[in-house]
């Protein structure tokens, strides 16, 4: 965890503000779900990626696995990317379905941040792990969640540049690469570029009828590795993500 300092000055930057909790309150993980809105996602895909992560928000799964934390706790944010990026939910601390099913409303309520044609990763992640300088609650692990349909072809720093700078900050980085058809080879792509860290994986959706399922698991994922019980988790990454190449 960066100085506080730091995490002030990260939050002035992007137009938020720190919310107060009690000292030494922590959470089990702080997680960014970092998503795709360049070109290729088009309205009909924009729709179903905002109701897939909506739905898995606030699923049962979800929260059960909240519930199964040291902490029963966990904090989320949400940052758009394409060409730009945009925080469309500023940090939620979360501690049952109740927040969840707030979270996932007032993201179904918030409009699309714009329609760019270019694909930035690199910057999208970036902008994640500035996020997390300014996460309200000390958390056990830091997590960012990339989404999206397609390879970089924009942007100052590479996907791999901005994972491996995330990475030498103790932050894991998951994918859910979508083989939309336009770039059938992006899990490829995710898995050489984006995925890293302590207890990475990748979840594959097979075009965007299938992205609400595999979201649903990959959260899922992501907080029942904080309760190392739950056998069935390790399943759920075998069926969905294919072994290294």
């Amino acid at each position: 965890m960066k100085p506080r300092s730091a995490a002030i000055v990260a939050v002035a930057s992007l137009g938020l503000q720190l919310p107060a909790f009690a000292d030494g309150a922590r959470s089990d993980m702080a997680l960014v779900l970092a998503v795709d809105v360049s070109g290729s996602v088009d309205d009909d895909r924009f729709k179903l990626q905002r109701e897939g992560i909506a739905a898995a928000l606030e699923s049962d799964d979800f929260s059960a696995a909240i519930a199964g934390g040291v902490n029963q706790t966990i904090e989320i944010a949400v940052v758009e990317w394409a060409e730009e990026q945009r925080v469309v939910l500023p940090w939620t601390v979360i501690h049952g379905h109740g927040e969840l099913a707030a979270l996932a409303g007032r993201l179904r309520r918030v409009g699309r941040s714009w329609v760019h044609t270019m694909t930035d990763p690199g910057g999208g992640i970036a902008a994640a792990e500035r996020l997390l300088a300014a996460q309200p609650l000390v958390a056990g692990r830091q997590v960012i969640d990339v989404s999206g349909d397609g390879r970089q072809n924009t942007g100052e720093l590479s996907a791999a540049d901005a994972r491996d700078a995330a990475v030498s900050h103790g932050i894991t980085l998951n994918g859910l690469p979508i083989t939309s058809g336009e770039d059938p080879d992006v899990d490829g792509w995710y898995r050489a570029n984006v995925i890293g860290g302590p207890g990475a994986f990748l979840v594959v959706a097979n075009g965007y009828d299938a992205f609400a399922e595999a979201f649903r698991q990959k959260l899922t994922l992501e907080v029942a590795g904080l309760a190392p019980d739950r056998k069935p988790a390790i399943a759920l990454i075998r069926r969905h993500a294919r072994p290294p190449d």
